[in-house]
């Protein structure tokens, strides 16, 4: 399904997003559109296949926060009016997972600045793609299956190669869950850089041209490296 400047493919079983893929234009990025903040459904599907109230809601109550995917300031480029339609659609359920609020922050808010700032000055546009792992055993909250892991692609022209580069990463709700139902699904800490590789076995999904440029591409599938900052990164092989 295609918004402005990212776009989201929908498990209609799941009834969240398989992935969203979003294109950055750093050099007219616009990060003065205020949040609209309005989440609703897009008419092009059924909203059998989407999720807006019953899981979502006060997060001391044990509900969960509308995760974006494709994350709200990322698509706010180009002129205002482009700028703020592209915020606007990044509130559609379609681009949401249910996401603990403790889960919503740290390197999972800053990859893609990081990656920005280490971007060729020349070309300072970054492909992020990212989504949900789902898995038949994930626990049932509020009558959703809640995906446990989350993951991230960035694809950039490095800085110091001037080569187009990809890095895979995941992080883990499992530890912030309302009631710990099972051991983590990424070991015992949040942030990881990960193959690529290893990211389409876990997910089903075809991202051999991502592979083909992973830093860690003649590295393991089952490749992990643990992440205490966004500094701790691997932005060249």
């Amino acid at each position: 399904m295609k918004y402005t400047h990212f776009s989201v493919k929908v498990s209609t079983r799941r009834r969240l997003p398989l992935f969203s893929a979003v294109n950055i234009d750093g050099a007219k990025s616009d990060r003065t559109v205020k949040r609209t903040n309005v989440w609703r459904f897009d008419p092009r599907i059924g909203k059998e296949y989407q999720i807006v109230d019953g899981v979502y809601g006060d997060d001391g109550r044990g509900f969960f926060s509308r995760g974006h995917m494709t994350r709200r300031e990322d698509p706010n480029w180009g002129d205002k009016k482009t700028a703020k339609q592209a915020d606007a659609d990044t509130f559609h359920a379609t681009n949401a997972c249910p996401q603990r609020q403790e889960f919503n922050g740290g390197i999972w808010l800053e990859l893609e600045d990081y990656v920005l700032d280490n971007t060729d000055q020349e070309n300072i546009r970054v492909t992020a793609i990212t989504g949900p792992v789902f898995d038949e055993d994930d626990p049932v909250y509020y009558d959703v299956p809640i995906p446990l892991g989350f993951w991230k692609i960035i694809v950039f022209t490095n800085a110091a190669t001037r080569a187009l580069t990809a890095i895979g990463y995941q992080r883990s709700q499992a530890r912030v869950l309302p009631t710990r139902t099972r051991a983590l699904v990424f070991g015992d800490f949040q942030d990881t850089q990960v193959s690529i590789a290893g990211l389409a076995r876990e997910t089903g999904l075809d991202l051999s041209r991502y592979a083909a440029l992973d830093v860690f591409e003649r590295a393991d599938p089952g490749t992990r490296v643990r992440l205490a900052s966004v500094r701790d990164l691997y932005l060249t092989p």
